[in-house]
């Protein structure tokens, strides 16, 4: 994925917590030879120069989780699941290579302790909560000392190239249903702050384009002659009751440039959360938030296709 991001992500030399030879030579310990992996993808992942940017970054997230207790989870659910046989399997390196797709969901908690403990936060626990209803993934200390649970999904899948026209990837509407699955699945009634956290596999950024987020949570705009206005009755989620248990969505993503690699991190706060989240917490994040009757963008807004422009109002009707 690749964008022209700008202020505030974090260039990834930022975050590192080893220097980038231990970072590798992490994922050459304990994923071993690149052909022991029966994806094609991934054994090209772990052994391509074109892909050692990735790895690094991938010795960065094994590195956090170790640091913090659960890298040997880690490993296990990645063996366990990206090693194994995967019915409708393809051959070759395919964007879509279904074992792949359970390495990147099986990387996601460690990718985002990455990110959120090298940017103010603390480690708390892995899993303190799941097999039942609630699922909590992992619970950090935010800064000023406040515990907030997670739970993370990687939804999607990048797609391939068909001609001129992009397939069987970038789906809106998976996107979507793991984030009303990740809404079920945290503390009802809250007992504190919670995030859904999102490490979407896309052929591009959701973090950089979450309209299809902000549609749902938040509601559909309308522009008039007067200015661009939010509706009551075109609310989305997060004005519902349904929602008021969880505090916001996290969406972190990695960004790859041919010169330099990005993370960038959007936070979409719950406006009616029972514990709202504070946009201090994220000082490498762009957050978007309802203040009093308008929707402000902290630390700028995200590329085009966003859906909710700094200062649109929310209105009862239409002037």
């Amino acid at each position: 994925m690749t964008t022209n991001d700008s202020s505030p992500s974090a260039l990834v030399q930022e975050l590192h917590r080893i220097p980038e030879a231990d970072a590798l030579a992490l994922v050459d310990q304990h994923f071993g030879p690149p052909e022991g992996w029966p994806s094609e993808l991934i054994a090209y992942r772990l052994g391509s120069s074109f892909q050692t940017d990735w790895k690094i970054e991938l010795g960065q997230w094994l590195k956090a989780a170790d640091q913090h207790g659960f890298l040997e989870k880690v490993m296990k659910d990645v063996r366990d699941q990206a090693k194994r046989p995967v019915k409708h399997q393809t051959s070759g390196i395919d964007p879509n290579d279904r074992r792949h797709l359970k390495l990147h969901h099986h990387l996601a908690v460690a990718r985002i302790v990455h990110y959120l403990t090298a940017t103010g936060w603390s480690f708390k626990s892995i899993e303190s909560e799941t097999g039942g209803p609630i699922d909590i993934d992992c619970s950090l200390i935010a800064p000023g000392n406040q515990l907030v649970e997670f739970q993370v999904k990687a939804p999607d899948r990048p797609g391939r190239r068909d001609g001129y026209h992009h397939v069987d990837g970038d789906n809106d509407k998976d996107v979507i249903k793991a984030v009303d699955k990740a809404r079920k699945q945290l503390r009802n009634p809250a007992t504190g702050p919670a995030l859904v956290g999102i490490c979407a596999n896309r052929s591009r950024s959701l973090a950089w384009e979450p309209d299809c987020l902000i549609t749902h949570l938040v509601g559909s705009t309308i522009e008039t002659r007067r200015g661009v206005f939010l509706e009551k009755a075109r609310t989305g989620e997060f004005f519902t009751d349904k929602w008021k248990h969880v505090s916001g969505l996290l969406l972190i993503d990695l960004l790859r440039g041919e010169v330099e690699a990005k993370y960038t991190c959007t936070v979409l706060a719950n406006p009616l959360a029972t514990f709202p989240i504070s946009p201090e917490w994220f000082p490498k994040g762009r957050v978007c938030v309802l203040d009093d009757k308008t929707f402000r963008w902290i630390r700028g807004q995200p590329g085009i296709r966003h859906g909710l422009s700094n200062g649109v109002q929310l209105v009862e009707q239409l002037p």
